[in-house]
């Protein structure tokens, strides 16, 4: 799987995978199990019991693992999936159907806007998918990504997909021209993206949109795109400098896609939220 692929390693896709879907079951069990709920005179659960602040920051801190692999599970997504459009399609239905779940587990009582993290995924897909296509503009040598660096990617057409530049004017066909085509319409599109996450509360808003869009342009060198990520992700909040777990993980990746059932996490990620908002209602009523 190209430039990563080529880095030593002992961890496959499919185990990344199965770890983070552990630690984030961990941390959303945690999360609905000792910070929501309260007792009858409004003190979080974690609150009630000797070492529960403990065992809530240990739960919690476990969590942090998963999300930094998933985003870059988005990223090798993208440039190994037969069809973009497809995935593309599957991430937002997913979404949708996490939604209700996610709110009712994570947000209870809350009256403002709220997004699943699903959501946050496919934006930061939406976001490399138009980086990736405007990257046509410059030369092999300049894109994120090399193209040696794609399996057989196909475009919605399902036609193989074209990594040849964008032909421009003689008079125009010049690095700095080529440059301002990249970068600006680049950058306008993804702060829209940004702007509609923020507003739409989805999980991680922003912050998660650009650390997918970092791991992507930083594909070649795996360290940088990883500490670049990291340092991200923890200035946009301070409780993911845990988050290092995740990455670390990512740094063992071995290229290797592994054996996997794709739908799994997709089925897993709406129904162990309605499970523990369920067991929270049976357990705390509320």
């Amino acid at each position: 799987m190209g430039q990563l692929g080529n880095l030593r390693g002992g961890i496959d896709a499919a185990t990344m995978k199965k770890i983070a879907i552990i630690t984030m079951f961990i941390d959303h069990l945690t999360l609905t199990m000792l910070e929501i709920p309260r007792d009858a005179q409004g003190t979080r659960i974690m609150y009630t019991f000797p070492g529960g602040e403990v065992l809530d920051q240990l739960g919690r801190g476990i969590g942090r693992l998963a999300f930094p692999v998933f985003c870059f599970l988005i990223v090798e997504g993208f440039l190994h999936t037969r069809n973009r459009w497809k995935y593309l399609v599957r991430l937002l239905v997913f979404a949708a159907a996490a939604q209700y779940p996610f709110c009712m587990m994570a947000f209870p009582n809350s009256t403002r806007r709220h997004a699943d993290t699903i959501f946050t995924l496919a934006a930061g897909y939406v976001v490399i998918w138009c980086v990736h296509t405007l990257a046509r503009f410059l030369p092999d040598v300049y894109r994120p990504v090399p193209s040696a660096a794609l399996s057989r990617a196909e475009n919605g057409d399902g036609q193989v997909y074209n990594n040849a530049m964008f032909a421009l004017p003689a008079p125009f066909d010049n690095m700095i021209v080529r440059a301002v085509l990249f970068l600006v319409p680049g950058a306008a599109f993804t702060f829209g993206i940004c702007r509609l996450v923020k507003w739409t509360g989805c999980d991680y808003s922003y912050g998660g949109v650009l650390c997918i869009l970092l791991l992507y342009l930083l594909y070649r060198v795996r360290d940088l795109s990883l500490g670049a990520s990291w340092a991200w992700l923890t200035y946009y909040n301070e409780n993911e400098v845990l988050a290092f777990t995740g990455f670390f993980l990512i740094r063992c990746y071995n290229g290797k896609r592994g054996k996997q059932n794709k739908y799994f996490f997709y089925l897993f990620y709406p129904g162990h939220l309605l499970l523990l908002y369920l067991l929270r209602r049976a357990v705390f009523g509320a």
